[in-house]
């Protein structure tokens, strides 16, 4: 893999990670010349970067517009939902069923990284620590093609969370992230002490509690300093 290959994968992952912080929200603006001067990239391999993104659904390509933050349909949220539920139901069940002491120590200095953040107020670093908390427990449960699934629908539930959450900018993050600090811990609890059935229940009933926060009212900017957003990740 060239220098080139190797330049694309870090940006494309570093708009991801701005994604799942919702530094990056839906309906924002990808604008070429600024992520190009932003990345040091040429324009070409933006256009690649941003066709990878639309690819992945995490980005609208818009003829004669240009490139946008995706932002979900109310079914597209209600349908991630339900594939998230299916699948990490499978992977926390995986997990509790043969959970090591070394796996629980790995979930545990996560959680205690989230709690951090929190109370650090680091909201950005909270929320996205939150979704690599469910990616973890894919890795650890060592099933990787569902955890390739939730690798792709992480940061479209993190554009849905931040497209219907709350009624300010950031009252229902802040609600979602203290949630998922103390519902982290249950989980963490039930996989460690091989608790199945219940790690399976709690994964369910934190799901269902994050769709069931979901209001249909878009809050969307159309541009953003993509400089900014992206200095301190």
């Amino acid at each position: 893999m060239n220098n080139k290959t190797n330049d694309l994968d870090s940006v494309y992952q570093r708009i991801w990670e701005a994604i799942v912080a919702h530094k990056l929200l839906p309906g924002t603006r990808l604008k070429e010349e600024d992520l190009s001067e932003t990345f040091g990239l040429s324009r070409g391999f933006v256009r690649k970067l941003l066709l990878q993104l639309s690819h992945h659904k995490l980005v609208n390509l818009v003829p004669n517009s240009g490139a946008f933050v995706a932002e979900p349909s109310p079914e597209e949220a209600r349908e991630i939902f339900q594939a998230r539920r299916l699948i990490e139901a499978e992977l926390v069940r995986e997990l509790a069923s043969h959970c090591t002491a070394r796996e629980k120590q790995l979930l545990q200095e996560h959680v205690e990284r989230e709690h951090q953040a929190f109370a650090q107020g680091q909201l950005s670093l909270r929320i996205r620590l939150s979704g690599e908390f469910h990616l973890l427990i894919g890795k650890l449960a060592n099933k990787p093609v569902l955890t390739s699934f939730l690798h792709e629908i992480i940061p479209r539930s993190s554009l849905i969370i931040a497209l219907y959450q709350g009624s300010g900018p950031l009252k229902g993050k802040a609600r979602h992230s203290g949630l998922s600090c103390s519902e982290h811990s249950g989980l963490l609890e039930a996989i460690g002490a091989h608790q199945v059935d219940k790690a399976v229940q709690l994964m369910i009933d934190h799901l269902n509690e994050i769709e069931a926060q979901l209001q249909l009212e878009p809050s969307a900017d159309e541009d953003a300093d993509l400089k900014a957003i992206f200095a301190d990740l």
